[in-house]
């Protein structure tokens, strides 16, 4: 496996940042609307298929996603965060060694028998838990374009994020170019 984190905390990381930022907003409506949207989520952040999912599921993930983003909401608040992480941690984590199939050994930290929501709860928990002892409550933020909320990981090389993705950044350096020019005479 080396250097692939299709299983680790960064791929779980960015699951969750993924899965806030479905939530809706002046950007986008609500992006985990049915199962379908849910099952597309985990596919296009590496789960390996099939991917079944259910009215169930996405009731979970939907509670997933709502206790993450309270995380990322509470960001400059070091010991909330502790404490929204501690009790999603708590209700939803049992770590355990496993491998099937193909795949190789791997961490899976959510009970047996959860839905996918319940997995997406566990594995987000435990990677914002890991990436915050590692880095600090600084590597929580939200995108700081005008009108989204969408949820970033400050990691990596480099200044700290700043935005969602780069349309959020186009977006922001257009709109300050357009504001200076206006307050330009000339």
């Amino acid at each position: 496996m080396g250097a692939d984190t299709r299983f680790g905390p960064a791929r779980w990381g960015r699951l969750a940042v993924a899965l806030v930022s479905t939530a809706p907003s002046r950007r986008h409506g609500d992006l985990l609307a049915g199962p379908e949207e849910l099952r597309a989520l985990l596919l296009a952040h590496g789960e390996p298929g099939p991917v079944e999912v259910d009215e169930r599921d996405l009731a979970d993930a939907r509670a997933a996603r709502r206790a993450l983003a309270a995380v990322f909401a509470a960001r400059g608040d070091q010991e909330q965060v502790a404490a929204l992480l501690n009790d999603l941690l708590a209700r939803t984590a049992r770590p355990r060694l496993t491998g099937h199939g193909e795949v190789p050994l791997h961490l899976h930290v959510d009970a047996p028998g959860s839905s996918w929501g319940g997995w997406l709860a566990a594995s987000g928990a435990m990677a914002l838990a890991l990436l915050v002892a590692e880095h600090g409550v600084e590597v929580l933020a939200q995108c700081e374009a005008e009108g989204c909320a969408h949820a970033v990981l400050r990691i990596g090389p480099g200044p700290a994020r700043r935005y969602c993705d780069a349309a959020c950044a186009s977006r922001t350096r257009v709109a300050a170019y357009r504001a200076t020019r206006k307050a330009s005479p000339g």
